[in-house]
């Protein structure tokens, strides 16, 4: 579903990053500065590309106008990207929409990823582990602050499901880290071990805005 021409063009996330949350910097840094003023409660986030070129309208398509059948071929991008970023991972969890939201989707394109994935790169994965309990805004609509009080308190996690692991959180975007933040909070206090991040694409600033579409 993506041609020769769109996987070409594809911008890879590389080095330098933050080491922290991922973002594109000068030169390797272990907390740039958005991490020091807000820190994170994940010890690694990463992406596979960039959120530009090939990749926003594949997103877009795939979220908004029903082609989730793109979600394999953009899992792959992930897949070929992982040896650059991996760490242990005992269970990987897609960030999960609220109940509402999925039913009028009809699909969680962060769940479709995490199948893909686990299918690959033989992860273990658990839907019931984590759960997005309130129903909250678009975040792509929102400033970083905003984002921020949007999602706080917005998922729980199941003690039993996550105590002790190693939790790698998927999900297709990460902009400012607010939603993957808010999900860590929750697995951290069930108890998990650690909680880290992989997403599809990495969004710099607004780009993101892009995708605000009817949700």
């Amino acid at each position: 579903m993506l041609c020769d021409d769109c996987l070409a063009a594809v911008p890879w996330l590389a080095d330098p990053l933050c080491r922290r949350c991922g973002s594109p910097q000068n030169q390797p840094i272990d907390e740039c500065l958005t991490c020091q003023e807000r820190p994170l409660p994940l010890d690694q986030v990463r992406a596979a590309t960039l959120y530009a070129g090939p990749i926003p309208p594949a997103i877009r398509l795939m979220k908004y106008e029903g082609y989730f059948g793109l979600a394999r071929p953009l899992a792959d991008l992930m897949v070929q990207a992982w040896p650059r970023w991996q760490r242990p991972v005992d269970l990987a969890l897609a960030v999960p929409l609220h109940p509402a939201r999925q039913r009028e989707r009809g699909f969680s394109q962060a769940e479709l990823l995490v199948k893909a994935l686990s299918a690959r790169l033989g992860w273990a994965t658990d839907p019931a582990a984590l759960q997005r309990t309130r129903h909250t805004r678009p975040q792509v609509s929102l400033g970083a602050a905003e984002r921020q009080a949007n999602v706080h308190g917005a998922f729980t996690a199941a003690t039993v499901r996550v105590i002790g692991k190693d939790i790698l959180l998927v999900d297709d975007v990460c902009t400012t880290g607010s939603t993957l933040a808010a999900a860590a909070e929750a697995l951290l206090a069930a108890g998990a071990k650690s909680v880290a991040a992989y997403c599809l694409a990495r969004a710099v600033g607004d780009q993101d805005a892009a995708l605000q579409l009817p949700r």
